[in-house]
């Protein structure tokens, strides 16, 4: 259990620094040391290392308070370390270890086995990113060589972990055929519309409530796409992963089932003014389309219509390769 939120560490022979004890949030493993993809945007991590999304560029104020509150859960704190609330790669290597070990989906088992390597390495990358950070405030602002020196060395270890992580993670590309990674590929720049719509809705059924939520692009459990992974979000937490053979239901990291594409209903319907009833008009606004998928009980709906037109579509292409 951590109790200080530094502890000081012998970081080679002569030099000891203090290195904090806070989780270090970083973008390691999600994409490469100097890329700049996606025009460069944050990546906002949320909740277990190796899950998270890219900022994307919106008018919408709503959106940006959403970011602003994930990112302020990743301030340090001491009380938030002290409960153990921050991320731990050792509670996410034991949950992940325990699923795979329990699921008897051969798809779900081998996703979970790139994630648990993926964050082995991880694990020790992240310490080495708060030694780096250590060896920065001592040096502080004078100039040192030997600090810089030994600072040179563990990025050099950070770089090499890059390689090993490659390797061991799983990649989008190398588990479809050229025919399917393309209809993919055609997918995610749809589903890139599709995000940037101003407002999203989800419909509970059950309650007949409507509350905004907001689609992106980002990573889950580490994997691997040159373009990154559709993520649609449900109001209870739940995220929706799109992937060329298949949909992620994920309720946490670990705890999470895959079901084939082929087998999902994804339509859409443009919304005719005569069917908006008083309740719609009041919460949706200007509804204009939406999107179902009957198999998991999931409308959105959302202000445009061509962007979702083209995205079911594609969807309907890419379900045609499988």
């Amino acid at each position: 259990m951590k109790i200080l939120p530094k502890k000081r560490v012998k970081v080679t022979e002569g030099l000891h620094v203090n290195i904090s004890n806070h989780f270090y949030y970083n973008d390691f493993g999600i994409r490469d040391y100097s890329e700049m993809r996606y025009g460069g945007r944050r990546f906002v991590m949320t909740g277990t290392p190796g899950t998270g999304f890219i900022e994307r560029e919106s008018e919408s104020h709503s959106y940006h308070q959403f970011v602003r509150n994930l990112l302020a859960k990743q301030k340090p704190s001491y009380w938030r370390m002290l409960m153990g609330k921050e991320p731990n790669f050792d509670k996410a290597l034991a949950e992940a270890n325990k699923a795979m070990v329990q699921s008897s989906d051969k798809y779900k088992r081998d996703l979970l086995e790139c994630y648990v390597n993926a964050l082995t390495v991880a694990r020790n990358e992240e310490r080495i990113e708060r030694v780096v950070r250590g060896i920065k405030d001592k040096m502080g602002h004078h100039s040192n060589k030997f600090m810089v020196s030994v600072m040179s060395h563990y990025k050099s270890k950070i770089r090499q972990m890059e390689h090993d992580m490659l390797s061991v993670i799983w990649h989008v590309k190398d588990h479809c055929s050229e025919e399917t990674y393309k209809a993919y590929c055609k997918v995610v720049d749809e589903f890139t519309r599709v995000a940037s719509c101003r407002r999203i809705w989800f419909l509970e059924n059950s309650r007949k409530g409507y509350q905004q939520v907001f689609f992106d692009l980002g990573v889950f459990d580490y994997i691997r796409s040159e373009n990154y992974i559709p993520v649609m979000r449900h109001p209870n937490g739940t995220h929706y992963y799109l992937l060329p053979d298949a949909m992620i239901v994920a309720r946490s990291n670990a705890d999470f089932d895959v079901v084939p594409l082929k087998t999902l209903t994804i339509v859409s319907q443009e919304l005719a003014i005569e069917e908006a009833n008083e309740s719609m008009l009041g919460r949706l606004g200007d509804a204009a389309s939406m999107i179902k998928i009957p198999e998991f009980d999931l409308t959105f709906y959302f202000n445009h219509v061509r962007a979702i037109v083209d995205f079911v579509h594609s969807v309907d292409c890419l379900k045609e390769t499988l």
